[in-house]
C-alpha cells in the first residue's frame, strides 16, 4: 500500500460531493478550480490583533441552533440540526434559504425514527450527495439506555429536504464504548484506495456519556462508494492530548488544505456549556491518521461573541472558501442555550497551517443554472 502521507492531494470543495461517483473522469473534473497554488494566493489575509469577535452571526432564531450543517443544492442552503435538548417537535430540523433570508419554520427531515432509537433528542445530523441520492448520517438517542446513550443511524432520500427512510438497524454503536455521536463523510480521491474508494467515516465514541467508559475517542473507517457500507474495521485516530482538550473531544471533521495535508478540526474542553471549550485542529498522515498537534492551542476559543464556541461543521463555500460553522452560548449566558449559527473564515498560511481570518461576507449559495 501507497503511503497516504506521500500523495499529492489537490482540495476538493464539499460541494463536490454531491457530483463524486466511482469515477476518476469525474473527480478529477471536481478539483478543477481548487488548485492549491491559486488557493493560496487568494486566501485572505489574518486579522491585525487577535479578534474579540472571530465568527459572523449567518442564523439566529427563537429556538436552539446546535451542530449546523450546510448542504448547497440548487440555489438554496439547507441547514440541518439537532434536536438537542427535546426544545423542538421536529426530529431533525431544517431550515432553508440563505443568511438573512431563512424560511420561518423547520421542517422534519426524518419524521419516522426507527425502533431502536427515540425521537427528539437526535444529534448532529450530516448530509451528502452519493450517487443519485441524499444519504445522512444522525445520532438518534437508544432507547431504554441508562444513562443515556447515542448511536449513529443512517438514512437515505432523493430529496435533500427529506423525508429520509431510516435503516432498522444501527449503522455504528459501540455501547461498550458509551455510544457514538458526530458523524461526517470525509472525501479524499487521492487517498490509499485511490478514486475508486474516496469515502471515509469520521465520528467520535461519546465515552463521556456513560462513566467508566474511557477516553473519548476520534474514529474513522472506510466507506464504500454507495455510501452505506462500511470497508476494513473502525481505527482510532485522535484522542484529548493537550491540557485545553481534556476531559472530550468531539464534533471531529476532516478537510483537506491547499497543499493537500489532512487536518481534523474537532471540538474541545469541559464541555460546550462551560467557558473552558473551543475548537482546535491536528495534522493527520492520512484519512486512518494518526493525527498530531501542530498548534499550541485553540483555534478559537471563548469570547466577546460568547463563551463556549464550538459543535461545530465543517463548510467549503463557492468560491473554495472555507468556514466553521459552529453555536456559542448566546450573549456568553450559560443559562441561556437558545444558541446563534456562527460563521469563522478558516485561511492558510503558506497553504499548510490553518488561521481565523477576517470573515467578511458569508457566501450566497451556487446559482442553480
Amino acid at each position: 500500500m501507497v503511503n497516504v502521507a506521500s500523495r499529492v492531494r489537490r482540495a476538493i470543495p464539499v460541494a463536490c460531493i454531491a457530483m463524486l461517483v466511482a469515477s476518476a473522469a469525474v473527480i478529477g473534473a471536481c478539483a478543477v478550480g481548487a488548485n492549491p497554488a491559486a488557493r493560496a494566493a487568494s486566501e485572505p489575509q489574518p486579522p491585525p490583533a487577535p479578534t474579540l469577535a472571530p465568527g459572523i452571526a449567518i442564523a439566529t432564531a427563537s429556538f436552539d441552533l446546535p451542530d449546523p450543517f450546510l448542504l448547497d443544492v440548487g440555489g438554496t442552503y439547507y441547514m440541518y440540526l439537532s434536536s438537542a435538548f427535546g426544545d423542538q417537535p421536529q426530529n431533525v430540523p431544517v431550515l432553508t434559504g440563505e443568511p438573512g433570508h431563512w424560511s420561518k419554520r423547520s421542517i422534519d427531515a426524518v419524521p419516522d425514527m426507527p425502533a431502536w432509537a427515540v425521537g427528539g433528542l437526535t444529534w448532529a445530523p450530516a448530509v451528502y450527495k452519493v450517487g443519485s441520492h441524499y444519504v445522512m448520517y444522525f445520532a438518534p438517542e437508544v432507547r431504554g439506555s441508562n444513562p443515556m446513550q447515542h448511536c449513529i443511524a443512517i438514512g437515505f432520500s432523493p430529496d435533500p429536504a427529506g423525508p429520509f427512510l431510516v435503516n432498522p438497524e444501527p449503522f455504528i454503536c459501540q455501547r461498550n464504548l458509551g455510544g457514538d455521536i458526530d458523524p461526517q463523510l470525509f472525501v479524499d480521491p487521492h487517498g490509499p484506495d485511490g478514486p475508486d474508494q474516496p469515502y471515509y467515516l469520521i465520528w467520535k465514541s461519546d465515552n463521556n456519556s456513560t462513566p467508566g467508559d474511557g477516553t473519548t475517542t476520534i474514529w474513522a473507517q472506510p466507506v464504500a462508494n454507495d455510501g452505506y457500507t462500511l470497508e476494513g474495521q473502525p481505527v482510532p485516530i485522535f484522542r484529548p492530548d493537550q491540557s485545553w482538550q481534556k476531559p472530550l473531544v468531539e464534533a471531529p471533521q476532516m478537510a483537506l488544505s491547499p497543499n493537500g495535508d489532512v487536518w481534523l478540526f474537532f471540538s474541545a474542553g469541559k464541555g460546550f456549556y462551560t467557558a473552558d471549550y473551543g475548537m482546535g485542529a491536528v495534522r493527520c498522515t492520512g484519512p486512518l491518521g494518526p493525527c498530531s498537534d501542530p498548534l499550541p492551542g485553540p483555534l478559537i476559543g471563548t469570547n466577546a461573541e460568547g463563551p463556549g464556541p464550538g459543535e461545530e461543521t465543517y463548510f467549503v463555500g463557492p468560491g473554495d472558501s472555507d468556514w466553521l460553522l459552529y453555536s456559542p452560548v448566546h450573549n456568553g449566558d450559560l443559562s441561556e442555550l437558545y444558541r446563534p449559527v456562527e460563521a469563522a473564515r478558516i485561511a492558510w498560511r503558506h497553504g499548510s497551517l490553518p488561521y481565523v481570518a477576517e470573515a467578511g461576507t458569508f457566501p450566497a449559495p451556487t446559482k442553480s443554472h
